[in-house]
Formats: structure tokens, C-alpha cells, sequence
């Protein structure tokens, strides 16, 4: 399998505006490799079409607790909002589900 760098970042707030509103900003605090991988046939059936059209799934040996903490990842030069995570630190390999809208920035 070939992996990738998959880069972790957590939403910190800064401060807030004059509403009071958080002021917040990606940072970065752990990287690691992943790779993509499919949507076997059987998960396809259980979810509706539209979740694995706007959904991915990364595979990843990175510590479920730091994937826990990420609000977001960068893989393959695109940011992707973090949605579940699967599997425990016991199995060889954690699975991220992600999903990406919009334009190619954060």
C-alpha cells in the first residue's frame, strides 16, 4: 500500500470579535500517513447513495485519540472535515470518515 502524509489540525480559538463571536484558527498538532480506501458493497447498501458520494474513507495507523482531536485534515492537498472515527489503538488500523464541500482552502 502507498501511503501519504496525512496532516492533523484542531480548531483553537484566538480571540473573540466585538459581537463576542470566537475568532478561531486551524493548527496543526500531528502528523501522520493514511491512504483513501473504498466503500465495500455492503456499506453501500446499509447507507444511502449520497454518503458515500460526499464521504471518504482514510486509513490510518495514527493514535485514535489524536484522530479524536482533529477538527480537520489535509491529505493529498486538500482539507477534510472530520466526521467519525473507527476502530480502536487494539486494531492494526484506525478509519477516518471525512468530508469535503466547497473550494480547495481550509
Amino acid at each position: 500500500m502507498r501511503f501519504q502524509p496525512l496532516l492533523f489540525y484542531k480548531n483553537e480559538s484566538l480571540e473573540t470579535d466585538a459581537l463576542g463571536n470566537p475568532i478561531n484558527t486551524l493548527e496543526k498538532f500531528w502528523q501522520s500517513d493514511g491512504r483513501f480506501s473504498n466503500w465495500t458493497s455492503q456499506e453501500i447498501a446499509l447507507d444511502n447513495r449520497n454518503v458515500t458520494i460526499n464521504n471518504r474513507k482514510i486509513v490510518t495507523r495514527a493514535s485514535k485519540s489524536y484522530l479524536e482531536q482533529a477538527y480537520k485534515v489535509k491529505f493529498e492537498g486538500r482539507y477534510y472535515s472530520v466526521k467519525e472515527v473507527k476502530g480502536s489503538d487494539y486494531d492494526r488500523w484506525r478509519i477516518l470518515i471525512v468530508d469535503r464541500y466547497g473550494s480547495d482552502g481550509q
